[in-house]
């Protein structure tokens, strides 16, 4: 287990900084603090990143960790509820590459706006912000003014519009580069299935509980070396 937390900070590390280099001629107004794509969050996240995530959570003081299982109960209610609407509810875990994010989009985004990720405070701070999965290190925007008005009025295209094409482009750069560190990683950790870890996806509230005795956070074990 500590080996996987370890190459999960190493992979996060990573990313934030190859995020850096290819956003190096780029306008990004966004950080810590900036909540407008805290909502509607679809927690599906690698199965590496859940790891990072566990390690993370337990690492809150217990009256942190008791409220974001609270939260994690109302969130999966809320998404039950959406994706039954929407009928689209995918098993977990599953593939990344059977995940139709369109789809989820319309159950997360669309439908549940107003739900923040059980992850944010209420003054609007990440809890887990070291430890936030790749989907959010990735969404990055130059005007958080823009998203501001998206997020006020989700049905205005401007997320389509003038959002997501944006984040696509700092995607795209970052998928260049991903899977050429992606083998270092591989080689530094022989004994890991990077591939699987990377690839595999899991909905997180599905997963992850609060052990009602230690007040510890347990993830369903999917990966052993």
């Amino acid at each position: 287990m500590e080996e996987l937390f370890r190459l999960a900070e190493e992979r996060a590390e990573l990313i934030d900084g190859i995020i850096s280099d290819i956003t190096s001629d780029l306008r990004i107004d966004c950080g810590e603090g900036c909540v407008y794509c805290c909502y509607g969050v679809p927690l599906w996240v690698r199965l590496i990143e859940a790891y990072h995530l566990l390690h993370a959570l337990n690492s809150l003081p217990i009256r942190d960790r008791k409220e974001i299982a609270s939260r994690l109960r109302v969130y999966r209610k809320e998404y039950e509820s959406s994706a039954e609407r929407e009928g689209y509810r995918p098993e977990s875990p599953t593939a990344e590459e059977s995940l139709d994010l369109g789809k989820l989009g319309l159950v997360c985004g669309l439908g549940m706006n107003e739900i923040p990720c059980p992850f944010l405070s209420e003054e609007g701070m990440c809890r887990v912000y070291k430890a936030r999965p790749s989907m959010c290190r990735l969404t990055l925007f130059f005007d958080r003014s823009v998203c501001k008005r998206d997020w006020e009025n989700p049905l205005s295209f401007i997320w389509s519009r003038e959002i997501a094409p944006f984040i696509e482009e700092v995607r795209g750069r970052f998928r260049k580069r991903w899977s050429t560190e992606l083998k270092r990683l591989q080689e530094k950790y022989p004994y890991l299935d990077l591939l699987r870890l990377e690839k595999e996806m899991i909905f997180l509230p599905y997963h992850l509980s609060l052990d009602p005795l230690k007040k510890t956070f347990k993830l369903k074990a999917f990966y052993s070396p």
